[in-house]
């Protein structure tokens, strides 16, 4: 397989009709040295999203969407040495690159290749579903049918931790019109950016049935949200 570096001219602008698999399969070469150049705080960034996992969990079940490299499960194994961890991302060679990490915790994952969009999720399954650099590719409309079975998915006093790119109002609107004029499948798979603003990210998590939304991190281009499923969870 021809494999590109990733760089900063594939900037999934609406229109682009590369497959999304094939973008992540070609570009796994330089992708986690471009997340580090092009996240700002990027350690603090991956951080945050094990910080908001409640301590007294000791051994959690995991969902993460859009898995990746796993560049995220240094700090949740860390923190949580006897965490199981199920991965959905339809890159293949990143779930290769992944599996070949030499990490004590590997055999603790569960990896599989395909899409989340229609992956079953199940009902109560996991105590917290994270996601990281992977939403930003939908719609508000597609997102909240996800996040619905987000929520669906998780124990009672289970965690969504969303982190992900965001946008002003002005740029998220922007992108949105030009995806919608171009008149592709809203549940698309190709590799296009449509990053959302945070109160939209809120607002769509509120709407999934989620409690206590807040940002837990933030910077300009970047943050990291958590919503509980009911009031009595422990966040952060």
């Amino acid at each position: 397989m021809s494999r590109r570096r990733m760089d900063t001219q594939q900037i999934g602008w609406p229109g682009n009709t590369e497959e999304m698999s094939a973008f992540f399969d070609q570009r796994v070469e330089g992708y986690e040295e471009h997340m580090a150049e092009h996240i700002e705080d990027f350690d603090a960034f991956y951080a945050s999203v094990a910080d908001q996992l409640p301590i007294a969990w000791q051994a959690p079940h995991i969902l993460d969407l859009g898995i990746g490299t796993g560049l995220e499960l240094d700090p949740i194994l860390e923190r949580f040495p006897n965490a199981r961890v199920t991965g959905i991302d339809l890159s293949r060679e990143m779930l290769e690159h992944l599996a070949d990490k030499p990490r004590p915790w590997i055999g603790q994952l569960r990896l599989l290749c395909r899409s989340f969009l229609d992956a079953p999720l199940g009902e109560s399954v996991y105590d917290a579903v994270v996601s990281v650099m992977a939403l930003h590719h939908w719609i508000p409309d597609v997102k909240l049918g996800l996040y619905r079975r987000i929520h669906a998915a998780l124990k009672p006093g289970g965690l969504f931790i969303n982190a992900d790119y965001v946008e002003t109002e002005d740029e998220s609107s922007r992108r949105l019109a030009a995806f919608s004029a171009e008149g592709a499948g809203d549940r698309h798979l190709r590799h296009i950016d449509l990053p959302l603003t945070v109160e939209t990210e809120l607002e769509l998590m509120h709407d999934a049935g989620f409690t206590s939304e807040r940002v837990a991190f933030q910077r300009a281009r970047c943050a990291t949200l958590v919503g509980a499923t009911s009031e009595t969870s422990t966040l952060g």
